[in-house]
């Protein structure tokens, strides 16, 4: 045995050996713990608060790791754990891949990418906590806030910073595809556990019934792209699952209830024709949906009756109130706006002026105008209204100015990210318009950061082909 064996033997031995060492210590102290306090999470607590600290350490030398884990925490199912617990750790976890990403740098003193969405999105946020000094509810937009900051920091610097290769790029759809299946899972089950009353929209633990649909959509681009593999037989297997992420999620979607998601997945079928790589997907889709219609009617019979009127609900869902009492505030506070945050509040007397306002309203404190535009405009005036859709547009314009430069440089390499991107983006953001505070979701900040990826990763991918 030559020295390079023992090397390598010893290795695994040490391995092996600190593993059964580490087991010990984490059962003993585990055990101890109940001297520590007398509750019965005690040991739980000490075992989460060790695993925390191994995960840490981990994450130093693997930052990214630490973004995998926070974009799947943060895109958990609502309610799947306590709020109040789910708010902690989103909080905590995003602070803490922050926080080993900014050793990483300092340590390798790698250069931090600041792309014209990112810059923009600081000014809005800048301009939004210069409003709070006329901002009449000062607590509530101070949340709303925290909430841009977190967002920020996690899908427009950690992410944009941190995936700059094709095989960072595959862990973070892998990451989303993991997301889209425990979705798909916790429905299902909540489907089999509680029944499904036809006529009624499917209301999954405490998801909101028009987001369940949306999430579904903008996790397919993260499915579809996990799906696509080099080896036959293992991308046969992956594709199987893919197919029945898509099946299922054009049930859900149905079963929703919801007519914006219905709208936005036929825009996304649609969208998907258009593009090659992508084009099966959408064949499939729409004779999933045709076959549907026939075959099991139920699943879209909500839907339907809802297009229809047949609920007794306007053709927006009562939006179009909103909207012109909407469109009143931000008469009344064109430049400036009422606050960031300050939005829920101050639309309610306005509601009065629109006819709507009843018994069922009066005992409202707050009602969310359902509309991103309005809702920045009415609360951050034009300067945020300006800032806020410079995000959006800068996006739009690095993901088309990255897929001329990957046609004109005949770089396939992400032609199917580029067609999957761009079809959910088309479908969601029909969604996206009449949604209610999903301008500061999770959704719509994930999908900002899949737009502007490719620019930043172009350099690496490219050297990748040329080296193979």
């Amino acid at each position: 045995m030559d020295r390079f064996e023992r090397s390598k033997r010893y290795l695994n031995n040490s391995r092996e050996i600190a593993l059964v060492v580490l087991a010990i210590l984490l059962a003993l102290i585990t055990g101890t713990s109940y001297i520590l306090g007398s509750s019965l999470l005690t040991p739980v607590l000490v075992l989460a608060a060790i695993v925390s600290i191994v995960a840490f350490f981990t994450w130093l030398k693997k930052p990214i790791w630490a973004l995998y884990f926070t974009i799947f925490v943060v895109l958990l199912p609502t309610s799947l754990i306590p709020a109040q617990l789910n708010s902690y750790v989103n909080r905590i976890a995003t602070l803490v891949a922050l926080g080993v990403w900014v050793i990483d740098i300092i340590r390798k003193r790698s250069r931090i990418i600041v792309s014209p969405s990112t810059l923009l999105m600081v000014g809005f946020i800048i301009w939004s906590a210069t409003t709070l000094v006329w901002a009449e509810y000062f607590s509530e937009g101070l949340n709303i806030l925290q909430r841009y900051v977190l967002r920020l920091l996690l899908f427009l610097v950690l992410v944009i910073n941190e995936i700059r290769t094709k095989k960072d790029l595959d862990g973070l759809m892998n990451t989303l595809a993991l997301s889209g299946g425990l979705l798909v899972i916790v429905s299902i089950y909540t489907i089999l556990n509680q029944g499904y009353t036809s006529g009624t929209q499917l209301q999954v633990l405490n998801e909101n019934t028009n987001e369940l649909g949306i999430d579904l959509l903008i996790f397919m681009p993260a499915v579809f792209w996990w799906a696509h593999s080099s080896n036959r037989l293992k991308s046969s297997i992956k594709k199987s699952f893919a197919i029945i992420f898509f099946l299922a999620s054009i049930g859900l979607i149905g079963l929703s209830g919801s007519r914006g998601s219905a709208i936005s997945l036929g825009i996304t079928l649609i969208a998907f024709l258009i593009w090659k790589p992508t084009r099966s997907w959408g064949i499939l889709g729409l004779v999933i949906v045709s076959l549907a219609a026939i075959v099991a009617p139920i699943v879209f019979s909500t839907t339907i009756a809802r297009f229809l009127g047949e609920t007794g609900d306007t053709a927006l869902g009562g939006r179009e109130y909103l909207w012109s009492a909407g469109s009143q505030l931000i008469k009344d506070h064109l430049i400036l706006g009422v606050g960031i945050g300050n939005s829920p509040y101050q639309i309610i007397p306005y509601l009065a002026n629109v006819g709507i306002f009843n018994v069922r309203w009066l005992s409202l404190v707050d009602a969310s105008l359902h509309n991103p535009i309005l809702v920045i405009w009415a609360e951050t005036g034009l300067p945020g209204l300006l800032l806020y859709l410079g995000v959006l547009v800068s996006a739009i314009i690095l993901f088309i100015r990255q897929y001329i430069y990957s046609l004109n440089n005949h770089d396939k390499t992400l032609f199917p990210y580029f067609a999957m991107v761009a079809s959910v983006f088309a479908g969601y953001m029909v969604s996206w318009i009449k949604g209610g505070v999903i301008e500061s979701g999770y959704s719509y900040f994930l999908i900002l950061s899949l737009l502007i990826i490719p620019s930043y990763i172009k350099i690496a991918i490219n050297n990748q082909n040329h080296g193979e």
